[in-house]
């Protein structure tokens, strides 16, 4: 495990700032602020949880709708936008914070879902 001083050095090296999120020495989380400052990171990642919340949410209200109805198109839609919401925000997060997964890849991985997630939609749309 990277101590606390070894990451602060490596991003004082880089030249960003960074704002501690949790202030005790055995977890060094850290934000890298690129392009404003300590409160814009703040809001930024309060507005991504709270969309992530809201997809999460919407998602589970189509699911129930499905099991009490079991209708077949409602499946597909409730499946189309679990692809087209919560899970590229889960991969985003996941994959971002994972060494051996490239920007590109990362990129592609969603994108991909998303594509999954619209193309089930449309087609629960256009049948």
């Amino acid at each position: 495990m990277i101590g606390t001083r070894a990451v602060t050095t490596a991003l004082a090296a880089v030249g960003q700032r960074s704002a501690p999120l949790v202030g005790r020495a055995s977890i060094p989380a850290q934000v890298d602020v690129v392009g404003g400052g300590a409160g814009l990171a703040a809001i930024t990642i309060a507005a991504f949880l709270l969309s992530v919340l809201l997809a999460v949410f919407v998602t589970y209200r189509f699911a129930r709708g499905y099991l009490r109805t079991r209708r077949r198109p409602l499946l597909f839609l409730t499946l189309g936008l679990l692809l087209l919401a919560p899970l590229p925000m889960f991969l985003r997060l996941a994959f971002g914070n994972v060494a051996w997964v490239t920007a590109t890849e990362r990129t592609v991985i969603v994108t991909t879902s998303k594509l999954c997630g619209l193309l089930l939609v449309l087609g629960v749309v256009h049948r």
